[in-house]
């Protein structure tokens, strides 16, 4: 079987490298120790840092890339990436990217987060069509708490990337080495948090799980516009549609964990309870009432009902939907 690989170009990714291009020219790179050691298996809590810890999703994780920068001025980089496994095929990734104390050039910093989270040409925190959901908090700087909940096509991440800061060849490396396949698409959550009143620090959290693996779903398409997930799409596929509110809800809660762990404040936190599910059964119910509604006019039509029968039972539908 082919090897997959998920490529995830979440264009937060770039900020690492981004900031030690900018910094390159005043002082020299060191590698920077990382907690986590590579072939580590974690499970439970994920450790920020020493203060702040966030749960991982259920299951036992294996570190399988790890990558630390001092990169100026006491300004950290770190990378780490944990997979899942059944039967040779990568049933979840993660992947979480913080930089420690940007407060020194925040300055400076300012257009590379505008560019890179709020301005990207894929991805970012910005409402794309292939999303099914976008929720975020943004002030007028940038500070923000953004997540977006979609669907990936793995090969065209991979395939059609023109990007030059992004180098996934890691993962692709690692699938080879230990003869390990990634799923054709994946339900995808990516989290971009910078709160500095909280925190003086930038934190990343991309989560992918294969519709297999979370729902027992076998995806009919992996191209991202014919996916039966794609918002355009996904109404004429019921089943799908319910995996993809299965997910949503799953991640509404892991991310109000996630944030309880980041200790963010009522102020920066994201609301769930409204999502575009809301609206689309809404308008599933509008459809429904109006097919009932024509069948009733048949009815009626056909004499099988009275006038006043008719009314009554219109007056009763038209009630219930209220």
């Amino acid at each position: 079987m082919k090897k997959k690989m998920l490529l995830l170009i979440n264009s937060s990714k770039k900020l690492i490298f981004l900031i030690i291009i900018f910094s390159f020219c005043f002082q020299n790179i060191s590698v920077a120790t990382f907690k986590y050691k590579i072939g580590q298996k974690i499970e439970g809590d994920f450790n920020i840092s020493d203060r702040t810890v966030i749960p991982l999703p259920e299951g036992e994780w294996r570190v399988i890339y790890r990558y630390g920068e001092n990169i100026f001025r006491g300004i950290h980089g770190y990378l780490i990436t944990l997979v899942q496994i059944s039967d040779n095929n990568i049933t979840k990734l993660l992947e979480i990217e913080k930089i420690d104390s940007l407060s020194t050039i925040k300055g400076y910093l300012t257009p590379l987060f505008v560019e890179e989270i709020f301005k990207p040409k894929r991805h970012g925190c910005v409402d794309r069509k292939y999303y099914t959901l976008l929720k975020y908090y943004k002030s007028s700087g940038i500070t923000h708490n953004c997540v977006s909940i979609k669907h990936i096509d793995t090969n065209f991440e991979l395939f059609e990337n023109e990007d030059p800061n992004v180098n996934m060849g890691y993962l692709i490396n690692w699938a080879e080495k230990n003869n390990q396949n990634y799923s054709d698409s994946y339900l995808a959550y990516d989290l971009s948090v910078y709160i500095p009143r909280i925190a003086d620090r930038y934190l990343s959290i991309s989560l992918f799980e294969s519709p297999q693996s979370f729902s027992n779903y076998n995806p009919i398409y992996s191209s991202e516009a014919q996916s039966e997930f794609h918002p355009q799409n996904i109404d004429k596929f019921p089943q799908a549609k319910k995996v993809m509110e299965e997910w949503i809800n799953y991640i509404a809660q892991y991310h109000e964990s996630v944030e309880i762990g980041l200790k963010i404040k009522e102020k920066y936190k994201l609301n769930f309870e409204k999502s575009v599910y809301s609206k689309s059964q809404k308008n599933n119910n509008n459809l429904e009432l109006v097919e009932m509604l024509e069948k009733l006019n048949n009815l009626y039509k056909s004499n099988v009902l009275t006038k006043d029968e008719f009314i009554k039972a219109k007056e009763k539908l038209l009630n219930q939907n209220n």
